[in-house]
């Protein structure tokens, strides 16, 4: 499980929708007040690992992509 907090609620559910285009069927994304979180059951521990290092990277250009809210 990953969590980034976010400004606010609606910063969280932004960057939720960037993120969801191409998210695999096996990672979990859901908002939580303001917080975005990451789940994730991949089938192995390097699986879950590629997986969270390519999230992170897309969560990283989908905050400089956003306008601030």
């Amino acid at each position: 499980m990953a969590r980034r907090t976010c400004a606010s609620a609606e910063e969280a559910e932004r960057l939720r929708r960037a993120l969801a285009v191409d998210t695999p069927e096996f990672v979990t994304l859901a908002v939580e007040g303001t917080d975005l979180t990451l789940r994730t059951s991949a089938p192995s521990a390097r699986s879950v690992r590629a997986t969270l290092e390519d999230l992170i990277a897309c969560l990283q250009a989908a905050e400089r992509a956003l306008p601030p809210t």
